[in-house]
């Protein structure tokens, strides 16, 4: 049967919470899914191909690191400057309106269309991407050949 609902924990104000995704719809998830072919794939591909390469002769651990950073600092702002803050905000909006939040009294939605249904996540922009990256690896994980999202995307570091 297919998972149309997923669990993550992730770390708002200091505290653990659980949230439960919710899969979008077909046509939101076609929506989604050229979002991220259109503005998202370029920078990581750009990502991709910059650690593939590996230590030439000669370099040090070090010579490569400041390589790879001067190419990464590159790359971002020119990938950003594709995303208009509309889009930015629509793309949030529709992940965050298909996440929910245990609390105690049961579940609660993160967002009701463009309004924040939990207050502690809308002054947490780190607590907000790495819901949105849920949002895309659970609703887009089975267009990646069964790999997920993640066989392309970098390892996220949830401790920051």
């Amino acid at each position: 049967m297919r998972e149309i609902v997923k669990q993550v924990t992730r770390e708002v104000g200091g505290e653990e919470k659980t949230f439960q995704i919710r899969k979008m719809n077909a046509l939101s998830g076609s929506v989604l899914l050229k979002f991220v072919a259109e503005k998202l794939l370029p920078l990581f591909g750009g990502m991709q191909d910059m650690f593939a390469q590996g230590i030439q002769d000669g370099e040090t651990v070090e010579e490569v690191a400041k390589k790879r950073t001067d190419a990464i600092i590159t790359i971002i702002p020119q990938a950003l400057a594709s995303i208009s803050e509309e889009e930015l905000t629509s793309f949030e909006e529709r992940c965050l309106n298909t996440v929910d939040i245990l609390m105690p009294a049961g579940w609660q939605p993160v967002m009701s269309g463009k309004n924040f249904g939990v207050e502690e996540l809308e002054h947490d922009p780190i607590a907000v991407l790495l819901l949105c990256y849920d949002v895309l690896e659970f609703n887009l994980g089975g267009f990646f050949g069964g790999k997920g999202l993640s066989s392309i995307l970098p390892r996220k570091n949830t401790s920051q």
